[in-house]
C-alpha cells in the first residue's frame, strides 16, 4: 500500500493529509527532508492550520541536533547538517526528538525560531511531551509545555 491509502482525503479527494487532530489542526508527518516546493505546495493546498512534525530522532541521537540551553520548557538548539526546509515552513513545526538522551523522555520541540547559516542552524522552541501530544491529537486536551530539569552527568 502506498501513502495514498494511509492518508486522509479531504475536499472530495483533491487534498490529502496524514492526520487531522481533534481541534481540526491538519498534521503532516515527515520522516525525511522533503523538497521546499513540495512543502509549499502542501501548505498552499491546505490554506491554513497545517502543522509539520519532522522525525529528527536520528539527528538528535547522533547529537547533530542538540539542546544547548534551557529554562523550564523553553530550549535553544544547534543543528549541524540541518534541513533548510524547516526554515521555509509557514505552519507550526515540531521536531520529534524521540527518547531524548538530554531530557530523559520522548519529547518534541515546537520550533518558534529557526536560523540557518549554511548547513548549521540554531533556534529556539518549546518542549512538548510526546504522550501529551498524542492526547492533544486524539482528544483535544490542551497541549501543555514540558518542563524538565537536565539529567545529571
Amino acid at each position: 500500500m502506498g501513502s495514498a491509502f494511509s492518508e486522509i482525503r479531504m475536499h472530495a479527494g483533491r487534498r490529502r493529509l496524514d492526520l487531522q487532530a481533534a481541534d481540526g489542526t491538519k498534521i503532516e508527518f515527515q520522516q525525511s527532508k522533503d523538497s521546499v516546493p513540495n512543502t509549499h505546495g502542501k501548505e498552499l493546498a491546505h490554506a491554513s492550520g497545517l502543522m509539520w512534525v519532522f522525525a529528527a530522532i536520528n539527528q538528535h541521537a547522533l547529537q547533530d541536533l542538540a539542546l544547548t540551553s534551557w529554562q523550564g520548557c523553553r530550549g535553544s538548539f544547534v543543528w549541524t547538517k540541518s534541513w533548510a526546509l524547516i526554515g521555509s515552513c509557514n505552519g507550526r513545526v515540531l521536531l520529534d526528538l524521540g527518547h531524548s538522551f538530554q531530557v530523559g523522555n520522548h519529547v518534541l520541540l515546537e520550533v518558534d525560531h529557526f536560523e540557518a547559516n549554511g548547513r548549521t542552524a540554531t533556534g529556539t522552541g518549546v518542549l512538548r511531551d510526546a504522550q501529551e501530544f498524542c492526547y492533544w491529537m486524539r482528544d483535544g486536551h490542551p497541549l501543555l509545555p514540558y518542563t524538565w530539569t537536565p539529567r545529571a552527568a
